[in-house]
Formats: structure tokens, sequence, C-alpha cells
């Protein structure tokens, strides 16, 4: 399975295997246009959603709701240096259309004067946004796929009443290449065809590679380019965290190109202002449910990575404590759990309940930390009047038993 030359403890199966990005080689629904390689990831944000198109050639890229055209610029000027483009639109104007269309335009030669755009290329996507007076939303929950972009999608697509798809970290298995970190849009167009919501948080594996400090570039992020977030779908308000990597920053691993925990702090930061913000966010008229997004169990004392920042991550327990989260969902340990309090660092422990969401089998825990070909456990979670509840499954639909 490990290609010659890669290092003893590489692991990531799957990556071989991996058809060439472009390439309809896993029988992946084609879409309707030849240069939209796959079906939009249309992903919430804040007040928004920030929707993904992956194209198969320089283009002009936009989105049409109703009577409005919103487009891919920075600064008035339209993009075209890129296959990726990002179409920020407002909640309220995709949630009351249930409908959008995609228009790409090729552009090979973003000249000077008189640039010749080719005939614009169009899709049209109906949406099912969560309904604000929802009774149940159900969400189903991926993480560490590490760049296996068929299997977990069989997991999800077991459960074809999925409202949301939360894709929780080490989407790809690294940020090495454009191929692994469109893991998260190949995973996205499988699962959602570009009809419902698609919630993003980077993982540790995220932060490695070539084009690591490229990844907002492919990935949704706020007006300002962080990878944490609040945002809404319906009675559900949520927080997405991003802990970086599971090492201490002098790791001889990162070769000194991480700088962590000034960005917990920074997060720390937008913890309290959502705080003080309470009444638009988390207190904000027609709010439920409350939930919590992190790749990595920042508080779990099983694993040294919360020895990293343990002062900020504590800080963090504390905070998402006094906004009243109800579950944390998690990745990371490669293996599906309910934690109990007693495995838990700091002084402090949480009110909220803790879910890690996935692992490489159709198992609970892996096997002597290698993977099993073909299996994939992931997590449905149901948000309703009563409360939170889940339950973890494998590719084939099954209840995995913990």
């Amino acid at each position: 399975i490990r290609p010659e030359g890669l290092p003893k403890d590489w692991n990531c199966i799957q990556q071989i295997t991996i058809p060439v990005i472009l390439k309809d080689k896993d029988g992946y629904e084609m879409t309707d246009i030849p240069c939209l390689a796959l079906h939009p990831a249309v992903c919430a944000v804040e007040d928004g959603y920030e929707i993904l198109l992956l194209c198969t050639c320089r283009a002009l890229a936009s989105v049409t709701i109703g009577e409005t055209t919103y487009t891919d610029s920075n600064n008035g000027v339209m993009r075209t240096d890129t296959l990726v483009h990002k179409v920020r639109v407002p909640a309220a104007a995709l949630n009351g259309a249930r409908h959008y269309r995609v228009n790409i335009a090729p552009l090979a030669d973003h000249c000077n004067y008189y640039p010749k755009p080719e005939p614009t290329q169009t899709a049209e996507y109906d949406f099912r946004p969560v309904p604000e007076d929802a009774d149940e939303v159900r969400l189903y929950v991926l993480a560490d796929t590490h760049g296996d972009a068929v299997t977990p999608a069989h997991a999800a697509l077991a459960h074809p009443d999925t409202q949301v798809l939360v894709l929780d970290g080490d989407i790809g298995d690294s940020a090495d290449t454009p191929e692994m970190i469109t893991t998260l849009h190949r995973l996205a167009s499988e699962i959602t065809k570009g009809a419902y919501p698609v919630i993003y948080a980077r993982g540790n594996h995220d932060t490695r590679g070539h084009n690591a400090e490229h990844l907002t570039d492919y990935a949704p992020t706020t007006r300002c380019g962080t990878t944490y977030y609040s945002f809404r779908l319906g009675p559900v308000w949520g927080i997405v965290l991003d802990a970086g990597e599971d090492k201490p920053d002098g790791c001889i691993e990162y070769g000194g190109v991480c700088d962590f925990p000034a960005w917990r702090r920074e997060q720390s930061e937008y913890l309290r202002g959502l705080i003080r913000n309470r009444k638009e966010e988390y207190e904000a008229p027609g709010v439920r449910h409350r939930i919590a997004i992190c790749h990595m169990p920042f508080h779990y004392s099983r694993y040294a990575f919360t020895q990293t920042t343990p002062d900020i991550y504590a800080e963090w327990v504390s905070l998402l404590n006094e906004m009243g989260i109800e579950t944390l969902l998690c990745g990371h340990c490669h293996c599906i759990d309910e934690l109990s309090p007693d495995v838990f660092a700091g002084a402090e422990k949480p009110t909220f309940e803790t879910l890690l969401c996935s692992a490489m089998s159709n198992h609970p825990v892996r096997d002597n930390d290698a993977w099993i070909p073909g299996e994939y456990t992931g997590t449905a979670v149901y948000c309703r009047p009563e409360g939170i509840t889940h339950k973890f499954t494998n590719r084939d639909g099954e209840t995995v038993r913990i």
C-alpha cells in the first residue's frame, strides 16, 4: 500500500488511488457545464454563505439569485487567475429564493485591453435551506477523511435526509497539493450536489505542506480571511474553532513554520467578542441550539496536544461554558466516542457534551493505528426540541455501538 520511498509512518492509504482532479474515474455525477468541475459547495459562514466553485479553466465566475448577481471579485476586479472561486451571498437571499444559478465565462487571457471572455456557461441549482422554525435539524459529520473522497461519501449518503454536511478537519491528508485540498470540494459535491449547506473546520493536517498558506484560497473563510467563525442555520447557532497543529510550534516536524499560540489567543478574544454581542449571536431570536465544532478535542487529557497551550484551551472551555454550548463535535482521534468528564484536562470541566465523530473503520476504534480500506464511520447529529442526540453510522448506514 505504501509507495516506494515514502516514510514508514505514512498512513494515507487512499492517497495513491485518488484520481487526478477533474477526472471522473470514481463515478462522480458530472455537472451540466464543462467549465464547472464539480457541484458547488454552499458553505455557511457568519450571516451568509460562501459558495465554492471549482472550475476546469481560468474564468470569470458569479452566482445569480433572483435578479441579483454576486461576483468573485477583488476590489472590483473579477478574479480569473484561479481554478477555485469563492462567491459570498447573503443567507436571507438564498434561503428565500431556494435557487441559484452559477455563471462561468472562460477567459484565457486577462490582458490589459479588450479581454475577450468566451460565452457564459450556466448551471441551475435548487437549494434546501434549514427552515427557521425547523423542529429537527439533521447534520452528518465527517472528519479525518485524509484524502479519501469515496468511502466517507458512502457513509454520508446512507443518510439521504441530511440537511447539513459538516467536514470537521483533516479532510485532505495535507495541504501539499491542490488535489489533496480539494477533497473537501469533492466530498461536498458528491454528497450535497450543491443543494444544502456545508460547514468546514480546518484540521491539523490541513495546515501542512506547500499550499497550507494558500488553503484559504480554496476553503470557506470570513470576510477577514479567518478559518474560525460563527454560523446560523435555522434554529441552530454554532461556532467553528481552529486549534491549529497538535504539537508545540517548536516540534522538529514543523521546522519553525508555525505560530499557533498567537492564533489561539486571537480566537479567545473572538469568543469574548461573541459573548459581548450575544444578543445578535447565540441569544438571537429563534436560536434553540448552540453547537461548537473543532477538529481537535483540545481539552482531552489523553493526548499531549492539550499541553501545547493549556491556559488558552482552559479559557476556551470556560468561554464555551458561558455561551451555553450543548455539544462539541470533534475528530482527530480516529475513533468514535462520547467523552465523559473525567477525561478532560484543566481545572474547569466542560458543561457541554463532546463527541469524537469519525473512525477509519466500521468499528469504534482503529486497529493498531491502521486504517481498514473501504470502511468508515461518521456521526449523524439530530437537533430536536428536547435536545441534541446522535448516532455513529458506517458506510452501509448501520449504527455502530461503542
